[in-house]
């Protein structure tokens, strides 16, 4: 065993750890910002993932430029790499997701938005388990693959069953039609989000340790 080694690899696993915990808080800050809860009009800004998610980058690099891992080990390190990836993109989409909810504030349309609330739960509930690919505590985690894509299945059937709400309400003659582009961007983005968490524990099961 390569003490230096296993420690750069716990290192790997506190960096996903933290980057996927800040990206956890954002979400469920959009989750209590979906409710149009008129005190939290004014609020404060999502948290940036800027300097963790490099922080994860520069883990993954250092742990392949000095170690010199073995195979197993190198896929772990790539795998990371793109599980930090998928990651900023996700921030990115909640960021979206955000400015989104706060345009649809006061149109006729609040209760559609309100609807989000149960898929951004499931999302969060997807979030649990996806997490538990990577963190360890006395022993290996099971994967949780069956479980992830349970919940992915249950979040993709009440977005399209939002999505067909919203197409019924522009059939019916709705009035402000910026809102419902809004809307409709906004169920993309939770869709877009559920696809990239669904995608995190296949990139690391073809790749974790025995």
């Amino acid at each position: 065993m390569n003490p230096t080694l296993e420690s750069r690899l716990d290192a790997l696993r506190d960096a996903l750890d933290s980057l996927s915990r800040m990206v956890d808080e954002n979400l469920r800050a959009v989750l209590l910002r979906l409710t149009l809860d008129e005190n939290l009009r004014e609020h404060s800004p999502l948290v940036c993932i800027d300097e963790v998610a490099r922080d994860a980058r520069e883990r993954c690099l250092l742990l392949v430029a000095r170690e010199h891992p073995l195979a197993a080990d190198l896929k772990y390190a790539m795998a990371a790499l793109r599980v930090g990836h998928d990651y900023e993109r996700i921030q990115e989409l909640t960021l979206a997701l955000n400015k989104r909810v706060d345009r649809l504030r006061g149109t006729p349309l609040q209760e559609l938005v309100r609807e989000m609330i149960g898929i951004m739960s499931k999302i969060l509930k997807l979030h649990e388990h996806v997490r538990r690919t990577w963190q360890r505590g006395e022993g290996k985690e099971p994967l949780v693959i069956s479980e992830v894509q349970a919940l992915v299945s249950d979040a993709d059937g009440q977005i399209t069953a939002l999505q067909n709400r919203i197409m019924e309400a522009i059939a019916g003659g709705g009035t402000n039609p910026e809102a419902f582009v809004e809307l409709v961007l906004a169920c993309r983005h939770l869709k877009r989000i559920t696809n990239t968490l669904q995608m995190i524990p296949d990139e690391l099961h073809a790749f974790d340790k025995k």
